[in-house]
């Protein structure tokens, strides 16, 4: 992987996580984010691009994990009843 000068990343417009990314993949690419933190290679503009991409990619795993939890309080309130897609809420991003 090419890396990029401190210029050209802190040049680069804030990192944004694809609404169609699942749970699992955004704590792989959190644990990268991490991983990629802890290694201590990276200058200081990559550190902060890559902490402000962690950022966003744990807000993204979070309203995930928000929206299953109201999946599960809206099937636990109605029982053994089918719940329809309908019923549940959209995750916040």
């Amino acid at each position: 992987m090419m890396s990029s000068t401190p210029q050209e990343v802190a040049s680069q417009p804030p990192s944004s996580v694809s609404a169609d990314m699942s749970f699992e993949e955004a704590m792989k690419a959190l644990d990268e984010q991490t991983r990629r933190l802890e290694s201590g290679e990276l200058g200081l503009a990559e550190s902060l691009a890559a902490y402000q991409h962690g950022s966003a990619l744990l807000k993204h795993a979070q309203a995930l994990l928000t929206h299953a939890q109201r999946e599960l309080d809206i099937i636990d309130a109605q029982g053994s009843r089918s719940v329809a897609r309908s019923d549940i809420l959209t995750p916040e991003a």
